[in-house]
């Protein structure tokens, strides 16, 4: 899958249209194939295009230059042909059938084929359709029309094959119902719902890239329902308690936050799923999601401070504001005020910091009246207890009880003294 980010969807189009003619030009077959077929059956403009050929590999290398392509997936029948950074890059794929699949990710054995038995050995049959991008005349032999039309997520023919042959697939039928807003079919729900513990043999960097779309969708509430009916919830959330009544909560408390965010919304799931884990049990079982370190430790962060910004109005000042000024505080309170909202506790504490977070920085967070230098220059020598004085100079800065350099150095003084007595 192609990071997207950075693609003109226009100028992707019109490559994925030339890298069609092109092979035909050469007297071979070529479509679109997979999601950008369905993205163009539910008029979304895709970015990400597939293209499905009867060229081998080499004949495809040979025709589009091998500086243009790379042919990491050669031995699957993929060649990746390299765009501009605003055309994307096309996987383009001989049309075969796949034999065992031993790993539950990769065939063992691939059989060059035909258009048909391509689609049929494809995951769902809204992902199984080839179309001509010039007379935009669709090819479906799976059924994929029908159930676009019908808004479901069916898998082509046995289920429970797809999923052992890649089990990631269980959870795509999850993801694709979810970000679609569809129904899952039934055989295809009930086989889900069969081969969870298979999900156990998939990576954990695999699991993430489709649990974080799942949760970053519009319609990710549908997405916690389904992650619950199907039980996969700890297997993709470990550590987590689909208790009923904590995921009316969570959905309440995922209805007010941004998409987004996804270290925000891990902080909210763990934080209403997982009440026994503290932040630092939370940062240990995400990072062992293959989550970044930035996720890891943004949702530490968060998880830390929610209490205390939710009873601000009653702590100690100088505490909140160090909490306030941080890089991470304006998410921290968006989910602090998503939990009193929820669960409509005293919002004081919110007001509290919404009024600081609405001074200007200068009053919210002043210049510092000492720093270390200052210290040394009043022959004070460094080591712990510099933290010490300057922690306490500030402190008291923020109350408003010291306001000039000369009160700093004098607080300074008396509180060195009295550590070193």
């Amino acid at each position: 899958m192609a990071n997207t980010q950075s693609i003109d969807a226009e100028k992707a189009r019109e490559f994925a249209v030339r890298t069609v003619r092109k092979l035909r030009e050469a007297d071979f077959i070529s479509y679109w194939a997979g999601g950008c077929v369905r993205d163009h059956h539910l008029h979304v403009r895709p970015k990400d295009f597939d293209v499905a050929t009867n060229a081998m590999p080499e004949e495809i290398q040979n025709l589009f230059g091998k500086k243009r392509t790379l042919a990491i997936g050669a031995s699957f029948g993929v060649i990746t042909l390299i765009g501009s950074k605003a055309q994307g890059n096309i996987e383009i794929a001989t049309f075969r059938e796949d034999e065992s699949y031993t790993d539950g990710r990769r065939p063992d054995k691939i059989t060059f084929s035909t258009p048909e038995a391509d689609a049929r050995r494809r995951d769902f049959t809204i992902n199984g359709m080839f179309l001509d991008p010039e007379t935009m005349e669709t090819l479906d032999y799976v059924g994929g029309l029908a159930d676009l039309e019908a808004c479901r997520i069916q898998a082509i023919g046995d289920p429970t094959e797809r999923f052992e042959e890649d089990k990631l697939r269980i959870l795509r039928a999850v993801r694709f119902a979810t970000t679609l807003d569809f129904e899952i079919e039934q055989n295809t729900l009930d086989a889900v719902c069969r081969s969870i513990d298979n999900l156990n043999q998939v990576s954990r960097e695999r699991i993430l890239i489709e649990l974080e779309k799942t949760l970053s969708s519009q319609h990710r509430l549908r997405g916690i329902d389904l992650l619950c009916e199907t039980a996969l919830l700890p297997y993709v959330l470990p550590e987590t308690n689909a208790d009923a009544k904590a995921i009316l909560q969570l959905k309440s408390v995922l209805a007010q936050l941004p998409l987004h965010k996804f270290s925000l919304t891990l902080a909210a799931i763990y934080h209403i799923l997982s009440p026994e884990l503290t932040a630092i049990d939370v940062r240990r079982t995400i990072k062992s999601m293959k989550t970044s370190n930035e996720v890891a430790e943004s949702t530490f962060w968060i998880l830390q401070h929610i209490t205390q910004l939710i009873s601000a109005a009653t702590e100690f000042w100088p505490k909140v504001q160090r909490t306030l000024v941080h890089p991470l505080a304006q998410d921290a309170l968006t989910l602090a005020k998503a939990f009193v909202a929820t669960d409509k506790t005293d919002p004081s504490g919110i007001q509290f910091c919404e009024e600081k977070l609405a001074l200007s920085p200068e009053d919210l967070n002043p210049p510092e009246l000492l720093r270390g230098t200052d210290l040394i220059e009043l022959g004070m020598t460094p080591g712990p207890a510099f933290s010490k004085v300057l922690k306490e100079v500030r402190d008291q800065q923020l109350q408003g009880k010291v306001n000039s350099t000369e009160q700093a150095f004098a607080l300074a003084k008396t509180t060195y003294e009295s550590m070193e007595k």
